[in-house]
């Protein structure tokens, strides 16, 4: 072949590569377009340009809840989530970690995300690639809905739980009956119910978590009766993940977590898949959640029948902590107190705090459904 035609051939090589190369930066630019009233957002730390994440959020339809308790931030938009932290070179979006090339900035009580981040992994989300249409019959139901919930009978098999000292009630035995009867009315409500256990047979914490994320649910629920050194202490209870505010609540979380040291599978912890700091992100977008929730556990048990209401509580629950959707913990009544015992021993009064509880729930399922996720007003 002629020098001369060698050349033409390497210059309509060279042509088509440049051409090629020009085509999947425009399809890449056109991936995500910044608009021009957020370019003026643009703030620069440490030399690299970040935007302000409520701003982002706030332009392109994001529903935005700030932590300022562990500094995250989380995002949704329809079925996508993002979670970030302040300081974090990890994002978490819809389940998946990713890297940052820059951390999350704090400034003036806003949270800052580099440029890069919006445009490469926020974009997809916030609605530059459309999503395919799905035909209306194959379409799923809303997102914001509440069909399935784990209820979670304390204790059981070789670890009794308290144990009442006028009476001897166990506590295992308490929650078992009282989970079945919450379960009974939730059923009728038309909700789905997921039982950790059903008979006395020990179920270690890592498990009870486990089945928890597994199993698809909305809610999870555990049930307990509380204890007490000091015996005129009883009431109603009801606990969220956040670190403990008092000591009877410090005493009570050692206790709880103390099942781990008879659990042969407590090892599993070690070995999870998700590491502290993403499942800190996941359990920060579900406190908020799990507080109200408990507020509207504890409202139903001041509306219905006499019984004392010690409130919302804060601890750091074993099932709590390492449970990945919005979960409450209720501490049914004293059995320390030979009173309430006595109470607790009564069907007619269990059936009662089922009422009770089973009420929050479903008021809570409803608020949580007209508002899609309390994301409105």
């Amino acid at each position: 072949m002629p020098l001369s035609i060698k050349k033409y051939n390497i210059k309509i090589i060279l042509c088509c590569c440049a051409a090629a190369f020009l085509a999947g930066c425009a399809t890449h630019a056109a991936y995500f377009r910044l608009d021009t009233s957020l370019q003026k957002e643009i703030k620069a730390f440490n030399g690299s340009e970040y935007l302000p994440l409520a701003r982002v959020s706030d332009f392109y339809g994001l529903d935005y809840k700030y932590d300022g308790f562990t500094g995250t931030a989380a995002m949704r938009k329809g079925p996508n989530r993002i979670v970030v932290r302040t300081g974090g070179e990890k994002a978490l979006i819809n389940g998946e970690m990713v890297k940052l090339d820059r951390p999350i900035v704090s400034s003036g009580g806003a949270l800052f995300a580099p440029l890069a981040f919006v445009k490469n992994n926020m974009g997809p989300i916030i609605g530059y690639i459309p999503p395919p249409k799905i035909p209306a019959e194959a379409a799923g139901p809303r997102r914001f809905t509440i069909k399935t919930i784990v209820l979670d009978p304390g204790h059981g098999g070789n670890d009794p739980g308290a144990i009442g000292r006028r009476s001897h009630s166990k506590e295992k035995d308490l929650t078992l009956r009282l989970a079945g009867k919450l379960k009974t009315i939730l059923e009728g409500a038309g909700i789905r119910v997921i039982m950790t256990r059903d008979s006395d047979i020990f179920i270690p914490l890592p498990k009870r978590s486990e089945i928890a994320n597994r199993s698809g649910a909305d809610l999870f629920i555990s049930i307990h009766i509380n204890a007490s050194r000091t015996r005129s202490l009883r009431g109603f209870e009801c606990y969220y993940l956040s670190t403990a505010t008092d000591d009877n609540a410090r005493v009570l979380e050692a206790l709880e977590n103390s099942t781990l040291k008879i659990s042969d599978t407590a090892s599993a912890e070690t070995s999870r898949r998700l590491d502290k700091t993403l499942w800190d992100m996941i359990l920060t977008e579900n406190r908020l959640e799990s507080a109200q929730l408990a507020g509207s556990i504890c409202g139903s048990i001041d509306e219905s029948f006499t019984m004392g209401n010690r409130g919302i509580r804060t601890a750091r629950f074993y099932v709590l902590k390492h449970t990945d959707i919005p979960a409450v913990l209720v501490e049914a009544g004293y059995v320390s107190n030979k009173y309430e015992e006595l109470k607790l021993k009564d069907p007619e009064f269990l059936d009662k705090i089922a009422e009770s509880v089973a009420d929050g729930i479903i008021k809570y399922k409803r608020e949580y459904e007209k508002t899609e996720g309390f994301t409105r007003s």
